[in-house]
């Protein structure tokens, strides 16, 4: 047995995966290791521990209160330390937090393989719950057939020093969810948006770039009181921040840079620009960088229809 086996199991709060037959060589599935490990927790929760490794499971459901806990050794370009991935095409999600509370994901490399349709990386949801408190630290989550996190209805949670990448969907898809800070962490690549918003979210410190359709969307229909600060956007294929008129108000976008958006947009030219804002009210956008650095789009920097008591200003 791997040495590493022996570090605090179950007693001691402390469920070491590989203590419980978890190969992690990349070929077995240790989905029942995994599931072992998890029943041998305390009952309010302890530290659901991956050493070094790449582990092949089925989805993951983690109880309450527990953190998932792994060696953050991967880089921008690749996987590593410990690397978790799906073992097989037909599950909807690697990890599953439906309805769960206290949860933290802390580093972790989620390879998704791009198998299945859409699988998301992680999905979380209150469920018939309240605030949720759940925390990804140090992670990062590639390469998902569907969103790299996929959240639904999500109440109170944070995201910080990740990085979400070369996912076919969104980096991350909080259009149904509200209460949340991402900060420090990169949004990269991502087949559709790097950051789909809703409501009452804090963005702040972080790099997002090359992501398909656009930086950050917001929820047409609901977004409301976010936050958007010190943020470099890069060569999005769309404009780097992106709402349409319907029920969007209070959003503060400050002290941004944005440069190279809207890639291969000049066919289409009511998306040829930084931002796009139509239709909202109240509205702040101030201190922002709109340039452009070694190519020639976007062809303006902001397309701007139907704002209501909003400032505009350098």
């Amino acid at each position: 047995m791997d040495k590493t086996a022996n570090i605090a199991v179950a007693g001691e709060g402390t469920a070491n995966v590989k203590a419980f037959g978890a190969a992690g060589d990349g070929k077995a599935d240790d989905t029942l290791a995994i599931r072992a490990a998890i029943v041998a927790l305390p009952p309010r929760g302890g530290v659901l521990y991956f050493p070094p490794g790449h582990y092949l499971t089925d989805t993951i459901y983690p109880p309450s209160f527990t953190t998932l806990l792994g060696q953050a050794a991967w880089s921008y370009q690749d996987p590593g330390g410990t690397v978790i991935s799906p073992v097989r095409e037909t599950q909807p999600r690697l990890i599953d937090l439906n309805g769960k509370c206290g949860t933290r994901l802390t580093g972790l490399a989620l390879q998704g393989r791009k198998l299945g349709a859409e699988m998301a990386g992680v999905f979380t949801s209150r469920g018939t719950g309240g605030e949720q408190n759940i925390v990804i630290d140090n992670c990062r989550i590639a390469e998902f057939s569907g969103c790299g996190l996929a959240m639904n209805e999500s109440h109170v949670w944070c995201i910080r020093h990740s990085l979400f990448m070369g996912n076919r969907l969104d980096g991350i898809d909080a259009s149904k969810s509200f209460d949340g800070w991402i900060t420090d962490s990169m949004l990269v690549a991502n087949g559709r948006c790097g950051l789909a918003l809703n409501n009452s979210t804090t963005v702040t410190g972080n790099r997002i770039e090359h992501n398909g359709h656009t930086g950050i969307s917001i929820n047409r229909y609901y977004g409301q009181h976010l936050q958007i600060t010190g943020n470099l956007f890069c060569s999005e294929f769309g404009p780097a921040i992106e709402f349409l008129e319907g029920n969007v108000r209070a959003i503060s976008i400050t002290g941004n840079t944005f440069r190279n958006s809207a890639r291969n947009m000049a066919a289409t030219p009511e998306r040829d620009c930084h931002v796009r804002f139509e239709g909202t009210q109240g509205l702040v956008f101030t201190g922002n960088v709109l340039h452009i650095l070694w190519c020639n789009n976007p062809s303006c920097g902001m397309i701007l229809k139907g704002l209501k008591d909003s400032v505009i200003s350098r």
